[in-house]
């Protein structure tokens, strides 16, 4: 019995590990969406400024090239801002199948954890039957010697 539930604990030793593993991974992939959501952050703000310096130029006299590539400018950010939203939705769905698997392998460690309590208290009621028909055997002894 020993030697089986010595089996099954490599076993959930395995399998922890995978779970210590799927924990690696999905805080690195938190750690990439919140760099995502700054990098995003970031170029809203220069959005925000360039579409700010764009509204003043009319005010200024600047030449229709200057407003051109200020525009430019600005479109530029809207597809970094496009693409960098593209990626968060990327990051986002391998974060939630990375959490799928995880979960999984945490039901595979407590199946495995709860088969070898039930194998350790089996063997714990294995060992206390072969000890109470031990202290049987002795008082049967003893009370068969005093008989005589």
């Amino acid at each position: 019995m020993q030697q089986r539930i010595a089996k099954f604990n490599r076993i959930l030793k395995i399998r922890e590990d995978s779970r210590r593993n799927e924990q690696a991974i999905l805080a690195a992939e938190r750690s990439e969406e919140r760099a995502v959501m700054s990098h995003i952050t970031q170029l809203e703000g220069e959005k925000a400024q360039a579409i700010h310096d764009f509204s003043t130029a009319g005010i200024q006299t600047v030449s229709a090239n200057d407003l051109w590539f200020q525009r430019q400018f600005i479109d530029a950010i809207d597809t970094d801002i496009s693409r960098g939203k593209s990626s968060l939705a990327e990051v986002r769905t391998r974060i939630a199948n990375t959490e799928a698997r995880l979960v999984e392998r945490h039901k595979d460690v407590r199946i495995m954890e709860t088969y070898i309590d039930h194998l350790k208290e089996a063997s714990f009621q294995e060992e206390l039957g072969i000890e109470q028909n031990e202290l049987d055997d002795v008082a049967t002894m003893q009370y068969s010697r005093k008989e005589s």
